[in-house]
């Protein structure tokens, strides 16, 4: 008898930040690899045009590819991303993987096609005590500050950053709780850095002058277990 099964694995989430009309590729690449799929999101490069000329990146527009991946199947996904032909001529960018403590499924069969594991057991399964060499920072602020951030975060040693539009979707009471007002236009400013800089670069956004008004924006740091470069920068590296 066929029903429905909900399944909760730990994995990883490789996102890939590629010229614009490259997400495509990444994804067909991915899939072939053993991914299921991926989500492409419009984004834009930060980096000043000196340094976009020395790395192969004069094109700003990007895509952001996101991808969920099984813990297993990561290196596989990654190996083939790094090592596509077409990639390495034509998708010049960097690639990155999170930890994602559980991914929830649900199939239409007689068999989970996937094993479930309690949410107290996934930290053990999945590895997530992987050391971090990189953290990603992120930063939500109103439109109209992401430049300042990010000049900011370059004066202290980052090297460029990709900006996704968004929107805010507060409600009045977490305006009351926060002490914020919400707008609905937003900016998401995403920088890997080394682990070792991250702390200076953190500072160095909290002093601007957009991130000491209440309610412009927020900051927070995730760790990044591998950070790679894709097409022709991994070539000059």
């Amino acid at each position: 008898m066929t029903s429905m099964a909900t399944t909760y694995t730990p994995g990883k989430l490789l996102v890939s930040i590629v010229n614009r009309n490259q997400g495509e590729a990444v994804v067909a690449v991915t899939k072939k690899a053993g991914a299921r799929g991926g989500t492409i999101l419009m984004a834009k490069g930060t980096a000043d045009n000196a340094i976009l000329r020395m790395l192969y990146l004069a094109q700003t527009e990007k895509d952001l590819v996101l991808t969920l991946v099984q813990d297993d199947a990561i290196p596989t996904v990654v190996t083939a991303l790094r090592e596509d032909t077409y990639l390495k001529r034509k998708a010049s960018g960097v690639g990155f993987v999170i930890q994602v403590p559980g991914i929830l499924r649900h199939t239409l069969s007689t068999v989970c096609e996937l094993p479930f594991f309690p949410i107290e057991d996934v930290e053990e399964v999945s590895g997530m005590s992987a050391q971090a060499t990189h953290e990603m920072i992120c930063v939500i602020v109103n439109v109209g500050y992401a430049e300042d951030v990010m000049s900011a975060a370059r004066k202290a040693g980052a090297k460029g950053g990709t900006v996704l539009n968004a929107r805010g979707t507060g409600r009045e009471e977490d305006v009351n709780f926060f002490g914020i007002s919400i707008v609905p236009e937003k900016e998401t400013l995403l920088v890997i850095v080394e682990k070792k800089q991250a702390r200076t670069i953190l500072d160095a956004i909290r002093q601007t002058s957009c991130l000491n008004e209440p309610g412009i924006g927020i900051a927070f740091c995730i760790d990044v277990e591998q950070f790679f470069l894709l097409g022709p920068l991994a070539e000059k590296s």
